[in-house]
């Protein structure tokens, strides 16, 4: 199954914002209400949603997210993203310390511009980086819930959040934040 394939199923009549980040900081994406909350998870190369999503993301949840330590294979998120056609809104990449790049450079060239932002922590100094590839919406990743909501809201729909992991965590690299 595709990206696109597996995202299809949950997001019809939704503005979608796929958001690929690192687990430790779903907390970020929570809002009152809580939104719908679809995790994408790979296996061998096929994407799909496993069993409990979609969910809300309540504060719980986020902390439950946490813990799911995906397997993360960049080269099938590559391929993944350069297919992702019309089934996202929108897209966000956790820059993490510029782990991010790999992964904005294989978005499709038609949603750079207007339909993908670079999200970070505190500070973005890969930010010429990004701007060469087209990119030009930064913001802090505690100012994305709030973005997405309003681009949302002026496309008349309810936003739906889906997630990757980017970062591969076992018991050995993990730290709770």
């Amino acid at each position: 199954m595709t990206l696109s394939t597996a995202l299809s199923t949950f997001t019809k009549n939704h503005f979608v914002a796929l958001i690929l980040d690192n687990e430790v900081t779903v907390a970020e994406f929570v809002t009152d209400p809580p939104l719908p909350w679809i995790r994408l998870i790979q296996r061998n190369g096929v994407f799909q949603v496993p069993e409990g999503y979609p969910c809300q993301l309540t504060v719980e949840q986020a902390k439950l997210e946490m813990r799911n330590w995906d397997d993360v294979s960049l080269p099938a998120i590559l391929r993944a993203l350069s297919d992702l056609g019309e089934s996202v809104d929108y897209v966000l990449f956790g820059n993490n310390a510029a782990q991010g790049l790999p992964l904005a450079r294989s978005l499709p060239k038609n949603l750079v511009g207007d339909r993908a932002a670079i999200i970070y922590a505190n500070d973005l100094p890969q930010i010429t980086a990004y701007e060469n590839m087209g990119y030009r919406s930064f913001f802090r990743r505690s100012q994305a819930a709030a973005r997405l909501l309003e681009l949302a809201k002026n496309h008349g729909q309810p936003l739906t959040l889906c997630f990757i992991n980017t970062i591969q965590h076992n018991e050995l690299n993990y730290h709770d934040p």
